[in-house]
């Protein structure tokens, strides 16, 4: 497999998951902190924060320390870690291997052509969301008001019991 001076550079960016900064406290973020340093709010504070970051999860047990930078940054809070969190957020985004964005790419071709015919780009975009934000929960009832509030029907059967 053929990698990059940048690819082992923003790898080393994954040294920065709890459950792997605790097993592993001597990794060398330094090459890719200076790649990404212009994005960082204070990046002179980065060392500390680096060292807090990694007492906070050495209280914790091995299986509460979060395994992957999505869950990771889910956890951090901007204000405590600014720096720790831009890090992090780029780690999430930069493909380090082609496999992520292969598999985007295989997800928007089985929405594509399977529901292709009947929709339009805005739910295709929707849909690929939904995808992406599987996690996200969706209140139907809070749905439903909206569409039909969007779209007003003619009968009214607010007078009808349903039982």
């Amino acid at each position: 497999m053929f990698v990059t001076d940048l690819s082992q550079k923003a790898s080393t960016l994954l040294g920065l998951v709890p459950a792997v900064i605790c097993e592993q406290p001597n990794i060398d973020v330094n090459e890719a902190v200076e790649v990404y340093r212009h994005f960082l709010p204070s990046p002179e504070l980065l060392p500390l924060e680096i060292r807090r970051w990694r007492m906070r999860y050495q209280q914790k047990k091995p299986t509460d320390r979060p395994e992957s930078c999505a869950t990771a940054i889910k956890e951090i809070d901007d204000r405590d870690f600014p720096n720790l969190a831009v890090l992090l957020k780029i780690a999430c985004t930069l493909p380090v291997t082609s496999c992520e964005c292969e598999r985007s790419a295989s997800v928007l071709r089985r929405l594509h052509s399977w529901c292709r015919t009947s929709m339009g780009q805005d739910r295709l975009a929707s849909l690929a969301l939904m995808h992406v934000h599987y996690d996200e929960t969706v209140d139907l009832n809070q749905v439903v008001d909206i569409f039909a509030r969007k779209h007003q029907r003619r009968m009214q059967l607010d007078h009808l019991l349903i039982s």
